[in-house]
């Protein structure tokens, strides 16, 4: 069965494309060679010392909850800003200039003097995304750090397997770092400061309504939900597996909430992302999910977490009364099941914690955080310190270590009194310092000096904030041309060694991005854990 995209589609990519040319800045800022020096930050301590914080063995003494916080904003937009900017890991599209133009004049109207937006040659703009691929550079770089076909990766090696979870967690990272840069952190139009940023929020959110269109037009099958897989052949999209899985239809529900949350209130965001009819296509897309999600019954510790954190993005957005009601419900008993569901090690208690801390912290429900609780005792009996692993855990993928760095910090911020914030963050900074950074799970650091922009440089004064020390530049990574700083797909931990190493270099896309948010939701400013309306209503 083949389906073609259909007419509308390409006209909303025409429409819409033209503003979604990026610059820089989602991955690099001003100058954007990855060549030149790298910063100078601490040196990294002998293998006798131990960070003071949080007790691991090598680690920097100073390396602290700050510096996590740092790290994850810097990393995040490396990730991000690689894989939709410059990677061309998916199906590409170039938007005419005129329209540019006019989406420039959107977020850049301040004075002649201070920061205003430049323009890339040759952005590699996606409206759907691959699964995965080799994110080595394929060309060597032609002097010209304006033009991002010095930045592609090579198509031969590119997994081109569209896949549900693939698209949602590319779209919710858009979405999160477009609500950040025009959230009060760049300013406003008519400030001399910050326009790169605020060009960069909304080319972000233009790439995920369109990636949303993308998916809704030609991901489902005819009852409406998303197929495992799919691939594009010469603009046509051909399903490969049919089958349906609960936790891709989760994820692509809370894609739709956070793409809906934007839209339902676009002033908060400069009044740059008011789309009308958009937003009403979201919302019906929505809760025309949740209702056929609300047919199936989740399975296991991971669908039980996915569907927990989905159904609060959609209680929390939905316009629809009655759907919040039964969002809410179902959110209890997806608690409840996982209050009680046994564990298979240290992931599934991760797992657990993530949804346990969302049910619990919504409906104020003291078991669920209890037994969240539970699960982080039990994964505190289970670490290392010194060594920041878990006993049991041998190799880790990057969805993994996405799925420990939210449980933590779903534990520092919501948990309540039943987990000492301090605890958490201790865990936190160990496996975050053992495992993305001397772990190289970040595969290289862009220098602050092209990556930051001038209001970054004056907020921002411990060098170790932008990259941890040992970490190459993307020219002096792996392979000729150099690698883009962006996550590897799994690491495994060498017990002689006793510290963990890379072992697959390649991208995994869903996993890269999932790691990303909860990186992004430890810096906060934009919140994983979204309020939900009137709860006492329906709760009372």
């Amino acid at each position: 069965m083949r389906t073609t995209m259909g007419k509308q589609l390409m006209l909303k990519v025409a429409a819409v494309a033209a503003l979604a040319i990026v610059v820089f800045a989602a991955c690099t800022g001003g100058d954007s060679s990855p060549t030149g020096p790298g910063p100078s930050p601490t040196a990294v301590l002998g293998e006798q010392d131990v960070n003071l914080n949080s007790g691991l063995r090598g680690g920097l003494a100073d390396f602290d909850m700050d510096a996590v916080a740092w790290n994850s904003y810097w990393y995040s937009r490396y990730n991000l800003g690689n894989l939709v900017m410059m990677s061309g890991l998916g199906v590409t599209f170039a938007p005419p200039m005129d329209a540019v133009q006019a989406m420039v004049q959107m977020v850049d109207q301040g004075p002649e003097a201070g920061e205003h937006v430049m323009l890339p040659n040759n952005p590699a703009l996606l409206r759907a995304v691959f699964a995965g691929g080799d994110p080595q550079f394929v060309n060597a770089f032609n002097g010209d750090p304006g033009d991002f076909t010095n930045w592609r990766w090579d198509p031969a090696k590119m997994n081109t397997a569209l896949t549900p979870s693939a698209q949602a967690q590319t779209i919710i990272k858009e979405v999160e770092w477009a609500k950040f840069f025009n959230s009060g952190w760049a300013g406003s139009a008519t400030d001399d400061f910050g326009a790169m940023d605020r060009f960069k929020g909304l080319v972000l959110f233009t790439e995920a309504k369109m990636q949303v269109d993308f998916a809704l037009e030609n991901l489902r099958n005819f009852d409406g939900l998303f197929i495992a897989a799919s691939r594009f052949d010469d603009g046509e999209v051909v399903p490969e597996d049919t089958s349906m899985v609960l936790g891709d239809q989760y994820q692509m529900l809370q894609a739709l909430a956070d793409v809906h949350m934007v839209l339902h209130d676009p002033e908060r965001y400069n009044g740059v992302y008011a789309d009308e009819p958009f937003h009403s296509q979201v919302a019906e897309a929505a809760d025309e999910l949740f209702v056929k999600v609300a047919e199936m019954e989740p399975s296991g510790v991971g669908e039980l977490s996915l569907g927990a954190q989905a159904l609060t993005w959609f209680a929390a957005t939905t316009d629809d009364d009655g759907l919040r009601s039964q969002a809410l419900n179902q959110l209890r008993s997806l608690g409840d099941a996982l209050a009680v569901v046994p564990r298979n090690g240290v992931m599934e208690r991760a797992q657990a914690i993530r949804g346990l801390v969302e049910s619990g912290r919504v409906l104020d429900e003291a078991t669920h955080l209890e037994a969240a609780a539970a699960d982080f005792r039990a994964l505190g009996d289970a670490y290392d310190a010194t060594t920041g692993s878990f006993a049991g855990v041998s190799t880790l993928s990057n969805w993994e270590v996405g799925d420990i760095l939210g449980a933590l910090n779903s534990l520092r911020l919501k948990a309540g009194q039943t987990v000492p914030r301090a605890e958490a963050e201790r865990m936190l900074v160990g496996f975050f310092e053992a495992v993305v950074n001397r772990g190289g799970l970040l595969q290289a650091v862009i220098p602050k000096e092209m990556e930051a922009s001038p209001f970054e440089l004056e907020r921002i004064s411990n060098d170790v904030f932008f990259a941890y020390p040992g970490i190459p530049t993307p020219d002096e990574a792996h392979g000729p041309n150099g690698t883009a700083a962006v996550d590897a797909a799994e690491v495994r931990f060498d017990s002689e060694q006793g510290r963990w190493e890379v072992s697959d270099r390649h991208f995994d896309t869903a996993g890269a991005m999932h790691t990303s948010n909860e990186m992004l939701w430890t810096f906060g400013m934009v919140t994983g854990f979204p309020e939900v309306p009137t709860l006492s209503a329906h709760f009372p």
